[in-house]
């Protein structure tokens, strides 16, 4: 066997042996095709090694590469977890929706009619599942796709998908009215 440390499989001591720099590069890439922020990943790669050495001298890990993008994972779901627990009742209801048109020059009439209809486009917003309505405003509104919706929120592409149809088949049954 070669005299080079094994990187696949180092010895359970790894701190000792500095071996964990092998893995800073996967986990920056793991971390950068999953985070909003590109800023935030040397935070969730450094966090990952928190945990990992924290919990590793209790296991005995025979792949470590293996180990790391678990303990990755599920530091993604806490993070999403803790984000959905703590801004859940954070938000503020839309008092007047006249703060989000500009009016660019239209007639009062309009301009009435578009803030009635994005009165409406909220209520019916409120009317549907949560976790549909934030996997909707992430593909819709932010503009991210379904796969990184899908990582971001731990489901499948294809529930995603489901999801933002049964929104949108929500808005269509109660959002019926004249084509403009």
């Amino acid at each position: 066997m070669d005299s080079k440390a094994d990187t696949r499989h180092p010895p359970a001591n790894i701190a000792e042996n500095d071996d964990l720099e092998t893995y800073q590069g996967l986990l920056r890439g793991y971390f950068a095709r999953r985070v909003r922020l590109a800023q935030d990943v040397d935070d969730y790669v450094q966090d990952v090694f928190l945990r990992a050495l924290s919990a590793a001298p209790d296991r005995g890990v025979e792949n470590w590469r293996a180990f790391l993008l678990r303990v990755a994972n599920n530091l993604l779901i806490d993070r999403f977890r803790q984000g959905a627990t703590r801004h859940r009742d954070a938000h503020d209801a839309l008092d007047t929706v006249g703060e989000l048109v500009d009016d660019c020059g239209h007639s009062p009439e309009h301009t009435a009619m578009f803030r009635q209809e994005l009165a409406c486009l909220e209520a019916a917003l409120r009317d549907v599942d949560p976790l549909a309505r934030h996997a909707f405003l992430l593909v819709r509104v932010d503009g991210l796709s379904h796969r990184e919706v899908a990582a971001r929120l731990g489901l499948e592409v294809k529930m995603v998908s489901r999801q933002i149809e049964r929104v949108l088949a929500h808005l269509a049954r109660t959002m019926v009215g004249p084509t403009r």
